[in-house]
């Protein structure tokens, strides 16, 4: 089985409206919009449900709260998903605000005082009355960073986040993060800047976290009965003190994301599951990682979420099953699990060549169009004829696997002699719903037994003839 990792990220990685379909009432899912909905309530904010299971769509307007509990709740009811399947999750690794969340899903913290220490960390640094501040990112490693924040000379400023080798976040006061940004665009580095409204991750909050400790000493915080990896502590989290070392450095300790991926990689792990919308994590999976390490976004944006159910099933169909069957919200239920997951013996690497870097699973993107001079012709349900539409499967897939083309006959065996695995399999044929703008299969329809190319395309006619 293989060694698989849970990312959970912070602020921004939720999307209105993409849980509609994922939420029925009564579920547990549902029961942890409820529970965060009500604590956000206890603190004068709006419900969070709302926006998340819509009709609701990017322009909706969100209340400030919704940043920091939209992600949490986001992450918490696709790991409800991940648990009812059985999807293993040997370690969890949360980012920024994430490390909440993976507090949770390893059994630190229930999802109502977890809920609390999120809206707490939010209210002390609001009343911290620290002047105006905010968080960039670059495009530059790390020591190249903090090189230009020395010569800016201002001790606001401080590297909060190493996410990659290119990809770096700094905060500070704004004077101080207007001359950076002056100095990179001088030296031709692009840089961003983040919508978070303050400057997390950084020393200038210190007051703010000695209120936060004190704010939260009467939550009861456990140890992890999953395997965690902290970014902000560095290391593995064991103990219900590390938990609580994290709880108390959660505003001022740096996010060192690439350093946990690479200790993860380096300890085993080769699958990385984004527990969370958008894919903000498993971009910088294939960034630090060599090729045999895979990442997986789960929910790429809102118009994806139907197909949520059959990535999760052929996750749980390839990767065994690793979680007892329970919810998040009784975390007693389930059976304590040991800090270390059992090793890891990775299978040999079938491919016939190796790929220079690891493969994220994207969001949908077109199947290319035929060669220019090439007309498809139309058949029914809207398709291409048999042969412009199996080359159209047998490009996708030879894309994946950076293979020519003329290696991917129609009968060969795209896992037994390519060695594409069952999850790949399934992403590609995403892609190839959304380039046809076909249906979801029924849920009996298992996908990664679908696997030839002429297969393939055999279900996608099946699909056009019930449209």
């Amino acid at each position: 089985m293989t060694n698989t990792v849970w990312m959970f990220p912070g602020p921004s990685s939720h999307v209105a409206g993409a849980l509609a379909q994922l939420t029925e009432p009564g579920t547990a899912g549902a029961k942890v919009l409820d529970t965060v909905d009500a604590v956000a309530a206890e603190y004068g904010w709006a419900p969070v449900s709302p926006l998340l299971l819509g009709p609701a769509d990017e322009t909706t307007a969100q209340h400030a709260g919704h940043l920091w509990l939209g992600f949490f709740a986001t992450s918490l009811v696709l790991s409800e998903l991940l648990v009812e399947a059985g999807v293993p999750g040997d370690t969890l690794v949360g980012h920024s605000g994430g490390e909440v969340s993976a507090m949770v899903v390893a059994g630190c913290m229930t999802v109502e005082d977890a809920s609390r220490v999120l809206c707490e960390r939010t209210k002390v640094v609001d009343e911290s009355g620290l002047p105006p501040s905010t968080m960039v990112a670059l495009n530059a490693p790390v020591f190249r960073v903090s090189l230009l924040c020395e010569a800016v000379a201002d001790g606001t400023l401080a590297v909060s986040v190493d996410n990659g080798p290119d990809q770096v976040v700094v905060s500070g006061l704004l004077p101080a993060v207007d001359r950076l940004e002056a100095l990179a665009s001088a030296l031709e580095i692009k840089t961003h800047r983040l919508k978070i409204p303050s400057a997390y991750h950084n020393l200038i909050l210190g007051g703010a976290a000695r209120r936060l400790t004190d704010r939260i000493r009467h939550i009861p915080v456990s140890a992890p009965q999953r395997r965690v990896w902290s970014p902000q502590l560095g290391r593995e989290m064991v103990t219900a003190d590390d938990a609580r070392e994290l709880l108390a450095g959660t505003l001022v300790l740096p996010v060192r994301y690439r350093e946990a991926l690479r200790a993860l990689y380096d300890d085993g792990a080769r699958l990385f599951v984004e527990c969370g919308a958008r894919q903000v994590l498993t971009e910088l999976v294939p960034q630090s990682l060599p090729a045999p390490a895979q990442a997986v976004a789960i929910l790429t944006g809102r118009a994806q979420a139907r197909l949520v159910p059959q990535l999760i099933k052929t996750l749980s169909a390839e990767h065994g099953a690793g979680w007892q069957t329970g919810s998040l919200l009784t975390v007693e239920a389930r059976v304590p699990m040991t800090a270390t997951p059992a090793p890891v013996h990775p299978a040999t690497p079938r491919a016939p060549t190796p790929v220079p870097r690891a493969e994220p699973v994207r969001a949908p993107v077109p199947v290319p169009a035929p060669a220019a001079g090439k007309t498809a012709p139309a058949t029914s349900g809207g398709l291409p004829s048999e042969a412009e539409l199996r080359d159209q499967v047998r490009n996708a897939y030879a894309q994946a696997l950076r293979f020519p083309a003329e290696m991917v006959e129609d009968d060969t065996e795209l896992e037994g002699e390519l060695g594409i695995s069952s999850l790949q399999r399934t992403n590609v044929f995403v892609q190839l719903l959304n380039a046809f703008e076909l249906p979801n299969p029924d849920e009996s329809v298992q996908i990664f037994k679908y696997r030839t190319v002429a297969e393939v395309a055999g279900l996608l006619r099946e699909l056009a003839a019930v449209r």
